[in-house]
């Protein structure tokens, strides 16, 4: 079978066993920029596929600068990909059953956090004209106050939030995982605003989306990404502001004001504690030596889900 037959095979089957939309898209990426290479190296048939091509797959993406933490990411494809193909009978032997990584040093910070203050400055930055300004803030709000990474946020229905309970529900988390986190006070207030008047941007059936825009539709990505990006230069910040640095922040704010590891874990969605770890290097007080200890050596294993913040940050 061809490479490529092989591989769209492959993504097949995963869509049937229900993978998360964004866990089929990051294979697909994966897969695709191998299929690059082996087609660089004159491979044409799954069959011909050796170790040394797996091998130069990830030197080259090292070469191209991609971080560890994405590197082992497509590493984790590949192996639960040539592992399937090989109980499918596809091929003889798995060249991926060996696969090593050249480590090229410490695991970066994710960048610095915005301050509380610079938080505050964004939020202050925010129109209050009409009912997409109160949308406006409510996305922001829940991005920072809900640790939520901007396609949770987008995804989200009217039915996931309970202001009785203080809690949201993200359906569509990283791997397909649902996790339900608890609202504070900004968030809570902002959505209970929201809430009050979202039937205005309502254009012909609802159809339970939470954020919406003025044509009654779910809005888009790019929205949010404009609107963090203009009101980072109206707040003074220096730097470009986007979805997953909120994100960062919170994290960060809540170690350093003593929240257990876990619990931010959880808040986060990690599936590894160790993702979540990385940020005790922001927090003063936690030495090199502590961190150490915490972050035992992590040996790659097939996952369904894309690690490692590579394409983007956990």
């Amino acid at each position: 079978m061809l490479v490529g037959e092989a591989i769209a095979e492959y993504q097949r089957q995963r869509t049937a066993e229900g993978v998360a939309p964004a866990t089929q898209a990051h294979i697909s990426k994966c897969m695709s920029q191998f299929a690059t290479t082996c087609a660089r190296r004159g491979v044409r048939i799954v069959q011909d596929i050796t170790p040394s091509d797996v091998d130069a797959h990830l030197a080259g993406l090292m070469e191209r600068g991609l971080l560890l933490t994405s590197r082992r990411a497509h590493a984790a494809v590949l192996i639960a990909c040539c592992a399937r193909w090989h109980t499918d009978g596809l091929i003889a032997r798995n060249p991926a059953l060996a696969l090593s990584l050249q480590d090229d040093g410490d695991t970066p910070l994710p960048e610095a956090p915005l301050e509380p203050a610079e938080v505050a400055s964004l939020l202050a930055a925010l129109s209050q004209r009409d009912v997409l300004d109160l949308r406006n803030r409510t996305i922001v709000e829940v991005l920072y106050g809900c640790a939520l990474r901007l396609s949770e946020c987008l995804h989200l229905d009217v039915d996931d939030i309970d202001i009785r309970q203080r809690t949201l529900t993200v359906r569509i988390g990283k791997g397909g995982v649902e996790r339900t986190v608890p609202l504070m006070k900004g968030a809570l207030g902002a959505l209970r605003d929201y809430l009050s008047l979202r039937r205005h941007l309502v254009v012909g059936p609802d159809m339970g989306a939470l954020f919406l825009n003025n044509r009654g539709q779910r809005i888009g990505p790019f929205v949010v990404q404009d609107l963090l990006k203009q009101l980072g230069k109206r707040a003074g910040i220096e730097r470009r502001v986007h979805p997953h640095l909120l994100r960062h922040s919170i994290a960060v704010s809540l170690l350093r004001g003593g929240a257990d590891i876990k619990h931010v874990q959880s808040l986060l969605g990690h599936a590894s504690m160790e993702t979540t770890k990385i940020y005790l290097r922001m927090v003063p007080g936690h030495l090199r030596e502590e961190y150490d200890a915490a972050m035992p050596i992590i040996s790659i294993q097939p996952v369904n889900a894309p690690a490692g913040d590579g394409a983007q940050p956990a």
